[in-house]
């Protein structure tokens, strides 16, 4: 974390918040900042999550959920694995598994 320079922005953000029953996801909520006109919440990602553990497997397949049908732009096709990874670390934070 570190204060913004002027004219610095995040190519790719993810905000990710979790209700945990032990290790299982009882609810979630992720939202993708930098993707689209406006900040993108990740439903297939979320649903996708709830019951599961917060394993490897399960974390890429949420992730690739959330991207999919994803339209880049000529210059901004690297944000989807951004996007992606981003996503992972995110959830790991959240779900207390980083």
């Amino acid at each position: 974390m570190r204060d913004r320079a002027s004219y610095a922005f995040a190519l790719v953000s993810v905000a990710a918040a979790f209700q945990m029953d032990g290790r299982t996801v009882k609810q979630a909520r992720i939202a993708l900042g930098g993707v689209a006109h406006k900040p993108w919440r990740a439903n297939a990602a979320e649903n996708a999550l709830i019951g599961k553990t917060l394993d490897k497997a399960t974390l890429q397949s949420a992730a690739a959920l959330a991207v999919q049908g994803a339209r880049p732009q000529r210059e901004n096709a690297f944000k989807i694995a951004l996007a992606q990874r981003a996503i992972v670390r995110a959830v790991q934070q959240a779900g207390g598994v980083a």
